[in-house]
């Protein structure tokens, strides 16, 4: 299988691997920090949830990435 054949991965995942663990942190100092519900950040990095509007700008002002990153990672997953 082709790696653009694979399905994408959900944005909560990449947000895990690719941010929290490379930075040691936990999803309950990440949710304090931006200020939003640690159950909240807890269904998205499970998988449980999309990445709304709100969050991706709270990503993305965390993280220094565009909000268009969130929310392209978001709509690559529904499609």
């Amino acid at each position: 299988m082709h790696e653009k054949d694979a399905a994408p991965m959900h944005p909560g995942q990449i947000l895990l691997d690719q941010f929290l663990l490379p930075q040691r942190e936990t999803i309950s100092r990440l949710a304090c920090k931006m200020k939003v519900p640690q159950s909240m950040l807890q269904r998205v990095v499970n998988g449980e949830s999309p990445i709304s509007r709100a969050m991706a700008h709270k990503l993305a002002q965390h993280y220094g990435q565009p909000v268009d990153f969130w929310l392209r990672l978001q709509l690559r997953y529904d499609q």
